[in-house]
């Protein structure tokens, strides 16, 4: 039978970054095509997880499945670090370039290096999609934590967000509309007044238009012709104008 370990606070392993040192990993794997390798400091916060706070960069020879750190680099590193921080160096990240996070034998076995004077360690693995593999190593009670997912933790967030509460509250207003007014009805009466008032005026222009075709004056003879040559060619038309 399998063995398992259930956390009973499971928030005391989760795994935090500040966003400049995750920025620093993400160009790490982006502007190198080997496998690239960091060391980085750690915070341990009681009841919130563990906090990355910066990760460094030291000589190194790389291929496309392993990097490894120069030892003189590495004790440059120690020497250069303050006392008070070099027991924050707790993670050691590097990249599998496009292959899956996944740790290799070899991963495993540098685990075992860095558990001398360490109460605990973090294995950060990860790759150019940004996958990630991350092992929290327990060395004073024997058990590891795997973790997929990394955190960026803002320091400034609640404060700015009590900034954008204020500014959402005086720029953003809700849009009201108002109704358009109702059509109104009209009873039938009205309609009849309308109706009434359109009849007047049609029978008007009928009479008006029966008074224009009427001739001006009624004691002389009208003839009504079609077009210029029908009064040319009437007779009586050359007897009334010949003197």
């Amino acid at each position: 039978m399998a063995k398992t370990i259930k956390l009973i606070n499971e928030s005391d392993y989760e795994v935090y970054v500040l966003p400049e040192a995750r920025a620093k990993m993400e160009m790490y794997c982006e502007l190198c095509e080997k496998e690239i390798g960091w060391l980085g400091f750690v915070e341990k916060l009681p009841g919130i997880g563990f906090m990355i706070t910066d990760v460094v960069l030291l000589k190194q020879e790389v291929n496309g499945a392993t990097t490894e750190i120069d030892p003189a680099a590495l004790l440059d590193f120690w020497g250069q670090t303050a006392p008070e921080n070099q027991s924050k160096i707790k993670v050691w990240g590097h990249s599998h370039v496009n292959m899956a996070p996944n740790p290799s034998a070899q991963d495993d076995s540098q685990m075992k290096y860095f558990a001398d004077g360490n109460d605990w360690f973090i294995r950060l693995i990860t790759n150019k999609k940004g996958d990630m593999n991350i092992t929290i190593y327990d060395y004073v009670n024997g058990f590891e934590v795997h973790n997929d997912k990394l955190v960026t933790y803002n320091p400034h967030r609640a404060e700015m967000r009590k900034e954008i509460e204020a500014e959402i509250k005086e720029k953003v207003k809700e849009k009201t509309y108002t109704a358009p007014p109702a059509s109104k009805n009209y009873s039938n009466n009205t309609y009849n007044r309308f109706s009434q008032a359109g009849s007047r005026y049609s029978n008007s222009v009928q009479k008006h238009k029966a008074s224009t075709i009427e001739p001006m004056f009624k004691d002389i003879e009208i003839k009504y012709v079609k077009t210029f040559d029908d009064v040319l060619n009437d007779p009586n038309y050359w007897q009334s104008t010949i003197v």
